[in-house]
């Protein structure tokens, strides 16, 4: 079932809406703009909005794959909250543009700079103009909570549009990562031609042999796992002691949910340099054309000033606890909250049956309060 069918199955009333990108993308947004509980449909109440972005090869449905009592979005709409679910370029549910199809190459030339410039501006400035609020709360999870970042230590006009920030799993510099992601920037380092000759050119697609071989190496041989078969687990951990197991079979119908091969390659550019950093497109003259310098741009989060409340974890494979510290808790200078929590490896913020008690009533509780 897609995002829509999973939220009008649970009974809960759903919206699907198109925007475009300026650079010509076409974003797929989900809508509940109200609970079930029968005084939430009430349509003339004014609702404060809740931005839900998912991370790295996802897409909106992983706010709402578990039992509603326990996905964030149903959590958030119950609530009182209009919530909102943002689909970035390449995944499934955004792979339309104005010019190019998807065999193109030009599609795929992008990585997650493009989402933070563009992609938020699209879906946030929609938001917010169909329903007249001047503000809303974000909510990132993941590559969600770089592309917030990097969108805010850069445009202080969109800086005002965010109330608050919560970064689930936030990532920031990548140094110390473990899993796929690291293997694959210690093999192919930050070399595009090598990226494309063994995962495409356009969306990133490891090869079957690739896969088996990342299982054997992180899943302590326990090849009986499925999420040891899946690239995006093998990315950020398939051991988890509170996912709900009667619903693997949903996780993994719904990921990896897509992205480009230049996206994984950014990604693996940073885990060599340790920095927080633009695309690097393999050249001094190529980064000269787009920079107007030899090398890639360091963003820059100490010019962030919103509220931000981190939720992160030592066990996390991707958003590493010495990452976290250095990129973002000796950085940001407006941390509301800084809680680090106990055994959550990168998706149990998402799908863990610990996430609502230990992270979504939390944030519900600092909005209302």
């Amino acid at each position: 079932m897609s995002t829509t069918e999973i939220v009008e199955y649970y009974g809960y009333p759903s919206e699907t809406i198109r925007v475009r990108s300026d650079d010509g993308y076409i974003l797929e947004m989900h809508r509940i703009p109200y609970g079930k509980v029968s005084f939430n449909s009430n349509t003339t109440i004014t609702r404060p909005i809740i931005f839900l972005q998912h991370g790295l090869l996802a897409s909106s449905a992983d706010w709402v794959m578990n039992k509603p009592s326990q996905s964030p979005a149903f959590v958030f709409a119950d609530a009182g909250f209009d919530v909102w679910m943002g689909n970035m370029r390449g995944n499934v549910y955004s792979r339309q543009h104005e010019k190019f199809s998807t065999y193109s190459r030009k599609f795929w030339r992008f990585s997650w700079d493009e989402m933070a410039k563009y992609d938020l501006d699209a879906m946030i400035n929609y938001i917010l103009d169909i329903t007249g609020h001047e503000s809303l709360y974000y909510v990132g999870h993941s590559q969600g909570t770089i592309t917030m970042f990097s969108k805010l230590s850069e445009d202080k006009i969109f800086e005002k549009k965010i109330k608050k920030m919560f970064a689930l799993a936030p990532v920031a510099q990548v140094g110390h990562i473990k899993g796929l992601m690291y293997t694959i920037s210690e093999l192919f380092h930050s070399h595009i031609n090598l990226f494309e000759k063994y995962f495409g050119s356009m969306e990133f697609l490891p090869s079957s042999w690739y896969i088996k071989m990342a299982s054997r190496l992180f899943c302590s041989g326990k090849l009986t796992n499925p999420l040891c078969k899946n690239v995006m687990f093998l990315i950020g951990g398939p051991e988890s002691n509170q996912f709900n197991v009667t619903r693997l079979t949903v996780y993994l119908s719904h990921t990896p949910a897509g992205t480009s091969t230049d996206n994984i390659a950014h990604w693996a550019q940073m885990v060599i340099s340790n920095k927080i950093q633009k695309f690097d497109f393999g050249s001094p003259h190529e980064n000269l054309l787009h920079y107007n310098q030899t090398t890639p741009p360091y963003y820059n989060f100490s010019n962030i000033h919103n509220d931000i409340y981190l939720f992160w974890s030592e066990s996390d494979w991707l958003a590493d606890g010495i990452d976290v510290k250095e990129g973002l808790i000796n950085v940001l200078p407006n941390i509301k909250l800084n809680k680090c929590l106990v055994d959550f490896n990168h998706f149990d913020f998402i799908y863990g049956l610990r996430a609502r008690k230990e992270i979504y009533d939390h944030i519900i509780d600092i909005i209302k309060s």
